[in-house]
């Protein structure tokens, strides 16, 4: 089930992630295959039970045997027949054993049928299945006669027939009989064989027999049904008669198996990308595992590196891991994989069944699949011989595993090195805004950075081709003797404090309603981007100041239009709008704050003729309507997406000329270390969606902090700016990448109960330290979260701050509730 190589992988993730061996290997099991424990309850005495439950539990197990406990929980169910069993057990009446419950999925298996005889005897061999009928043998004697008339009682001494089997000829207008009592047939004699398979209920077989004999190899009965109109009934009698062989194989189910993927060449390297691809090219040929972040602006080309490396893996007889860190951006990616290498792509990820992903795991266990793409689950796909895996937009939050999921709470770009370790691969991490702590690792040398810092719409010949068809007159400029470059959008920051005080309080200023005024008169397309979902962002009392908040998680509630509803986002808890205050009782109610919804109504309002798309994870939940929303806008069937996050992480959209940015700075003051970094990795990859087609593009950025150093550097573009700002901060403070942190989160019903747990679980982190002389980690807290309700359950939480604290919770108990996260991603 699982090799040598993943038990040792699986062993360095629990010893580096702190989490239970059996849970990080787990991680290698098949999808499907590995589920909740049960219990077999059997009968072990003839004795009777003392209660009327008890005599009918026992009554049950003799009537059906052997249950699970699953079983008798549908069988007496609203029964408390648990305690009974106890009774029963030790009374020695009853056996109860420990068992795992059947796997949730198989492999699919086919029925085939094959030729079990040479094909030129097909017509003598089926006459062995054939029913008797003295019409037949009538019809046939006529068809000898060559049309020439016979008389009557000649053609029924030679056929055995009587003259009720001559008029049923007659009846169906196949012969004719006239007044000197002479028989003739009347039918083509082309037709006659056919006619007397029918009559003679071997017209299916022949059917069956000669599309098989066009085949070399079995096939599945059920198109053999569809061409043949035969049953399974049909082919057993075949069987029978020893004409066809039935047999079974397994299949697999397969995501793509229905995509059809345009085949695509790969075009010339630029100068930048020649020398990026040479240096990891000559590290793959090397054959030593190594990582290289691939540090390239948007649009500068990055992918075509992938895809080279993937080639070389390939060339040389090893496989490919591809991940990007969203489902939405999978069908996107696969598309240009599938394209460059067609029939050796397969995708994993969450939002595909249970049982295509057991059938991927499969074929990638029987060496079958040569290239994964797919989100961080991927990773533990068994593709064996791996010669490069990829983390695209390696910055991006999704690619951590975090509370309150199940253990292990890995980083995927750690696992990828581990496994590239393992089996002498390159990791390519790629971002236009890398994370600084991968940033600092590559200052330090211990991994290699390459730069591509050009934007590359594509080649000369290209360009020129689709602006001649377009009629429009491109903005790029050469970058080599192939490629043509631009500059990255402009970017124009607006401060809301001003627009505020000039007495304009709508969504939009007045520069981003003029420039997008501008932009659906030309016919483009632009993005409006806000880092939230529905109307509002809380709704209170203009009285009292009473903000309404969800009762599971004590965070504000948001208003969404649709269903007129406020709608929690941590819970997803809903209740109805609120018409008057529930404290003061006042009807003055104000949705403060803009969301998507809101956004949407304030363009339709404004533009009512344009054509809007909304893609926020209220409008889009599944692969399928990603992928819809994301061809309609690139078909052009819409002018204006408006959208969360997922609109900024690595789409290809060229139509795009305006990037509005409608609130940049939500979350730059939230409690966290890293919420600059994340607001500077937003902004800068949602500006990087704009000018990536004929026509150039600019952002509009609005904000009401325009000085904050973040907002400042993704004006610019300007990452290295941002990282030394950011790395001189993370140094003063002592955090990561200067120290590392483990994060212990508790979760329990009760505000008791969870600061007990987290006060027991410091006592004893506080005694491992000192039993360990730790006197360089600090241990801060334990305090409440910054969120301190979720979903009903309470969180507490306290860090460890040093240079090294893993061994501080290392061989610790972790009960439940408890939450161990080596180097968290997020402290709220």
């Amino acid at each position: 089930m699982v090799t040598q190589r993943e038990i040792e992988l699986a062993m360095w993730l629990s010893k580096t992630c702190a989490a239970p061996p059996g849970m990080c290997l787990w991680l290698w099991l098949p999808p499907g295959l590995t589920t909740h424990s049960d219990i077999l309850v059997s009968i072990a005495s003839e004795e009777g039970g003392k209660t009327p439950l008890e005599r009918e539990l026992i009554a049950l197990l003799k009537r059906r045997g052997a249950l699970r406990g699953r079983q008798l929980d549908f069988a007496l169910a609203g029964d408390p027949w648990r305690q009974a069993l106890d009774d029963l057990v030790k009374a020695g009446i009853l056996k109860k054993e420990s068992v795992l419950a059947p796997p949730r999925v198989k492999p699919r298996v086919i029925e085939t049928a094959m030729l079990a005889i040479h094909p030129r005897h097909i017509d003598s061999a089926v006459e062995v299945m054939s029913r008797p009928s003295k019409v037949a043998d009538l019809l046939e004697v006529l068809a000898d006669a060559k049309g020439k008339r016979i008389e009557l009682k000649k053609a029924l001494k030679s056929s055995g027939a009587n003259k009720t089997h001559a008029s049923a000829l007659v009846e169906r207008g196949l012969a004719g009989i006239d007044e000197q009592e002479r028989i003739a047939m009347t039918m083509w004699a082309e037709d006659v064989p056919a006619m007397l398979a029918d009559m003679r209920k071997i017209d299916k077989p022949l059917r069956v027999l000669r599309v098989l004999a066009r085949q070399n190899m079995p096939i599945d009965v059920s198109w053999l049904y569809a061409q043949t109109g035969a049953n399974i009934s049909d082919l057993r009698r075949m069987e029978e008669a020893d004409l066809i062989i039935l047999g079974e194989k397994k299949t697999y189910r397969d995501s793509l198996a229905d995509s059809n993927f345009l085949p695509t060449a790969p075009p010339p390297l630029t100068a930048a990308q020649t020398t990026v691809f040479n240096e990891i090219s000559a590290a793959m040929n090397n054959g030593a595992a190594h990582t290289f972040l691939l540090h390239g602006v948007t649009g500068s080309g990055k992918t075509e590196i992938y895809l080279r490396a993937i080639e070389i893996a390939l060339m040389q007889g090893k496989n490919a891991l591809f991940l990007v860190p969203e489902i939405a951006l999978t069908p996107q990616t696969v598309r240009r994989v599938a394209g460059r290498f067609p029939g050796q792509v397969a995708v994993v990820h969450s939002g595909l069944t249970e049982t295509e992903r057991y059938d991927t795991w499969r074929r990638a266990r029987e060496g079958l699949l040569q290239i994964i793409v797919g989100a961080r689950s991927a990773l533990y796909t068994p593709l064996q011989n791996i010669g490069v895996i990829i983390l695209d937009e390696e910055h991006d939050a999704s690619y951590k595993h975090s509370p309150p999921l199940l253990p292990p709470y890995y980083d995927s770009r750690h696992v990828a090195e581990a496994i590239a370790a393992r089996d002498n691969a390159i990791v390519l991490l790629g971002s236009a805004t890398p994370d600084v702590e991968t940033m600092f690792r590559a200052d330090r040398k211990e991994i290699t950075r390459l730069a591509l810092p050009n934007r590359i719409m594509g080649h000369r010949q290209r360009i020129s081709e689709q602006a001649q068809e377009a009629g429009v007159r491109t903005q790029y400029s050469a970058a080599d003797d192939e490629a043509l470059t631009i500059e990255l959008p402009s970017v124009q920051i607006v401060d809301m404090r001003a627009e505020l005080r000039t007495g304009n309080t709508r969504i939009f200023s007045r520069v981003l309603h003029e420039e997008l005024e501008k932009t659906l008169a030309r016919g483009e397309q632009a993005i409006l981007f806000l880092n939230r979902r529905g109307q509002a962002t809380y709704v209170f009392c203009r009285d009292c100041g009473y903000v309404v908040r969800c009762p599971r998680c004590d965070t504000p509630l948001t208003y969404h239009r649709h269903g007129q509803a406020l709608r929690c986002h941590r819970c997803d808890h809903a209740e109805p709008e609120p018409e008057i205050c529930p404290r003061c009782h006042s009807r003055r109610i104000k949705y403060f704050g803009a969301g998507t919804q809101q956004v949407e109504q304030a363009v339709i309002e404004t533009f009512p003729r344009a054509r809007i798309l909304r893609w926020d994870a209220d409008t889009a939940s599944t692969q399928a309507s990603h992928d819809a929303i994301l061809q309609r806008f690139m078909h052009r069937q819409a002018d204006v997406l408006i959208g969360t996050q997922m609109i900024a992480k690595g789409l290809d959209l060229p139509m795009v000329t305006l990037v509005g940015v409608v609130s940049a700075d939500v979350g730059l003051n939230l409690p966290d270390f890293r919420a600059g970094e994340r607001t500077f990795q937003v902004l800068t990859q949602v500006a990087g969606r704009a000018g990536r087609g004929l026509l150039g593009g600019q952002v509009i950025l609005q904000t009401y902090a325009p000085e904050h150093y973040a907002i400042q550097a993704a004006a610019r573009h300007d990452y290295e700016a941002f990282y030394n700002r950011e790395i001189a901060y993370r140094r003063e403070i002592a955090y990561p990448p200067f120290r590392h942190l483990i994060r212990i989160l508790f979760r329990y019903p009760s505000e008791t109960q969870a600061k007990a747990e987290a006060e027991r679980a410091a006592n004893v982190i506080r005694k491992q330290m000192e039993k360990l002389k730790m006197t360089g980690t600090e241990l801060i807290g334990p305090a409440p979260c910054f969120f301190t309700r979720e979903s009903d359950m309470v969180r507490w939480h306290l860090l460890l701050r040093g240079p090294n604290p893993l061994p501080a919770v290392q061989g610790i108990s972790v009960p439940q509730g408890w939450y161990v996260d080596v180097n968290p991603l997020e402290v709220l």
